[in-house]
């Protein structure tokens, strides 16, 4: 049987993981039919710009489709690819067993070893299908002379460590690798220590060499037991590498650069024959000779060669290159991922806003709607044209947000969110008889919504029911409560507030068009007049989530991607919190992918609730996709309270991370990526006014080319 295994990066791994195939070395013996063997085989490949581009045109909507600024920008985006990529070569490893269990067992099995395991969906890749083998050559049906090395029995020098077979399986000419591993029943490594300690001590000859020998041996020996009784297993190993060349000359160079890129001593095997026929097979090798190392070392080996990884994923758009220069391709709507969600962490300064437009933007090249809420009012997409894009500026007297927006399909929810809304406003403080009274009052004034349909009430309808039912009532605790919640809702009438919030919702959130942009930074600062921000972005996002439902309702299929900055600010309310928690997990469902972000995890957690929880757990634990930005020092042992399987070193790195990079968590995968904008898209997406003219000048100039191409 043979598998293919999931590799992982090494510059990102934890220690741990570098040998984390211990236990499924050790249980050989015991999860395989006959000989408890196994053989890693290694195959290298080149990745080639044109696949990049090639899976980008599967995923991208077609270009008579697009209009003249979305079009433009694709032809920069393509241009931006083919100037950018560089092809990179890459390992795929597989795992040939002969196990007991059947296909999904041994991947089932395999996982709970911690390796990552597929079913082989394509035919084994092999050096060659033919080959002619004379006594010191072996020629291929391709014209290629080939050669075939073996590890030696016994090493002398070598030092196992996690990167030793990297230098290998890096060189640009065909490398093809297998490990076979042979691992001693427990019985047999005893009767084998037995026998060796036995002829170390009764034969250790008559000249000082040899005695030093068998002295070595013994020690040897005495380190194996040692290592055995602590859990070990013993092992027997063989490494072969083959590779080949178009002449002779140009083969004996190569052969020379494989012993010296790897610390094992290698012998070149002559007249191969059956054994290169076996060796890239699903067949069993059956010798159980070769050097013998304990678990670990052979869990060190596998180790390094499932951790020379190159990210390979080409249908999707480019987020950026990591350490290796090697692409970093992404579709967030990929049906593989458990969730379409990201969340962002960074500081101002540090790139995060710029890189998640950058993210988005080339979204929209696959047909994807864009909603972003910008809290800085700098980004300006006008290029796009009006047919694809809208800005809604919000904070003016020309737009207004009525905070009693419909916004839950179930009166008690409604209510509870409005209730909720007035406390962030501070029309309440969480008074029983205040929120009997509001109870009251907004169950009167959205009966009529739900029942027949009427508009949703607002601040102004509010305070003329709490004025009318102040006139019939008589307790005077009860009247005076009313006038306190009425003399509150003053200023949100009438006063300085009533042109944010005294009037039904004038922004419109019917999303028609393709990019639907929401500028909030003319909206009151936080710690300005309490949460008035946090009241208006809580119901601007609800109103939009709205406006997604309506439009999923009515029959638009279009992958979303919702941006909200300044999630923390949505966090300190618990109702809100609890909404915006729920609306995160369920959007899957909705084919929406929603991006929050924030400047730490301090403040995009949230306060605890009375259950001693932060809402923005559940945000954490239902993101797909996560970026890290660089953080302050003081965060460090906060992220690594919520995220474990970060290791310390990239923790400690990150407050040292320049503008535009990242560490990026996706699903199998942790990279470090330095985010790559073209010079198209650091002018387009500029807030300077210089490049927003030049930008509109490269439009024009795109938009002129277009049609002289269609003509």
């Amino acid at each position: 049987m043979i598998l293919q295994l999931h590799a992982f990066d090494y510059t990102t791994a934890s220690a741990a993981r570098l040998v984390g195939t211990v236990g499924f070395w050790e249980a050989l013996p015991r999860i395989t039919r006959g000989l408890p063997t196994a053989r890693l085989l290694m195959v290298a490949d080149t990745l080639h710009r044109e696949e990049i581009l090639r899976g980008f045109h599967q995923v991208a909507s077609a270009e008579d489709r697009l209009p003249h600024g979305v079009l433009a920008y694709r032809l920069a985006y393509e241009d931006f690819l083919t100037q950018t990529v560089q092809e990179v070569r890459y390992i795929r490893t597989y795992l040939s067993i002969d196990p007991v269990l059947d296909e999904s067992g041994t991947i089932g099995l395999l996982g709970a070893y911690g390796i990552q395991a597929s079913p082989l969906d394509h035919e084994l890749p092999r050096p060659f299908s033919h080959a002619s083998v004379a006594w010191n050559r072996v020629k291929t049906d391709r014209g290629d002379f080939a050669a075939f090395l073996r590890s030696r029995v016994n090493q002398s020098g070598g030092v196992l460590h996690p990167r030793i077979l990297h230098t290998l399986l890096a060189q640009e000419f065909p490398v093809w690798a297998a490990l076979h591993v042979y691992t001693y029943p427990n019985r047999e490594t005893l009767d084998l220590l037995r026998q060796k300690a036995a002829v170390a001590q009764y034969n250790p000859g008559k000249t000082e060499e040899s005695m030093h020998e068998a002295n070595v041996a013994a020690q040897g020996i005495t380190a194996l037991r040692d290592a055995i009784g602590q859990g070990e297993a013993l092992h027997t190993f063989q490494f072969h590498v083959y590779t080949d060349a178009p002449d002779m000359g140009t083969l004996r160079s190569r052969v020379e650069t494989i012993r010296g890129a790897l610390q094992l001593e290698m012998e070149q095997v002559y007249a191969p024959g059956a054994e290169s026929g076996l060796l890239f097979s699903g067949e069993q090798l059956k010798q159980k000779d070769g050097t013998p190392l304990t678990t670990t070392g052979i869990a060190l080996m596998a180790g390094s060669a499932l951790s020379y990884r190159r990210r390979t994923q080409t249908k999707g758009v480019m987020l950026g290159i990591d350490r290796n220069q090697a692409p970093v391709i992404l579709d967030i709507f990929d049906d593989s991922n458990a969730s379409y969600n990201t969340v962002v962490l960074g500081q101002t300064g540090a790139g995060k806003t710029f890189g998640l437009l950058l993210l988005m933007m080339r979204h929209l090249l696959m047909g994807t709607r864009l909603i972003i809420i910008d809290p800085q009012g700098n980004i300006d997409l006008e290029f796009l044209g009006e047919d694809v894009y809208q800005r809604s500026i919000l904070g003016t007297e020309q737009t207004s947000i009525n905070v009693l927006d419909v916004i839950h399909d179930e009166i008690g929810m409604q209510i509870e969110m409005a209730v909720s809304m007035l406390r962030m406003l501070e029309v309440h403080q969480d008074d029983p008889l205040a929120r009997a009274l509001l109870d009251e009052g907004l169950m009167a004034l959205y009966r009529p919504v739900w029942d027949v349909g009427e508009k949703a009430p607002t601040l102004i309808d509010l305070k003329d029911w709490l004025d009318a039912r102040a006139q019939k009532e008589a307790t005077p605790k009860v009247q005076t409560e009313i006038q306190k919640l009425s003399l509150a809702l003053q200023v949100y009438v009438s006063g300085s507030r009533a042109a944010l919030f005294g009037k039904e919702t004038t922004v419109d959130f019917a999303l028609d068009k393709a990019v639907n942009v929401f500028d909030v930074s003319k909206l009151p600062q936080q710690g300005m007049g309490g949460n008035l921000r946090g009241a208006l972005l809580s119901v601007l996002v609800a109103n939009i989530n709205q406006g997604i439902r309506r439009r999923r309702t009515a029959g638009d299929r279009a992958p979303i991607l919702f941006f909200v900055d300044e999630i923390g600010v949505l966090m300190r309310d618990p109702v809100i919190a609890e909404y915006i928690s729920s609306e995160y997990k369920t959007s899957r469902a909705r084919l929406v992918g929603m991006i929050v972000a924030d400047q730490d995890l301090h403040s995009l957690l949230g306060p605890k609730d009375e259950k001693g929880l932060h809402h923005g757990i559940p945000i954490l634990a239902n993101a797909a996709n996560t970026l890290i930005f660089n953080q302050k020092d003081s965060e460090q042992e906060r992220i690594r309270e919520h995220f474990p399987s970060l290791p310390d070193s990239l923790i400690s790195a990150l407050s040292v991370l320049p503008r535009g990079a990242c560490i990026v968590s996706l699903p199998g995968d942790l990279l470090v990526v330095n985010i790559l904008p073209s010079q198209f898209e650091r002018i387009v997406f500029s807030s300077r006014l210089q490049d927003r003219q030049r930008a509109k000048e490269i439009i024009e100039q795109l938009k002129r080319e277009i049609q002289g191409d269609k003509q």
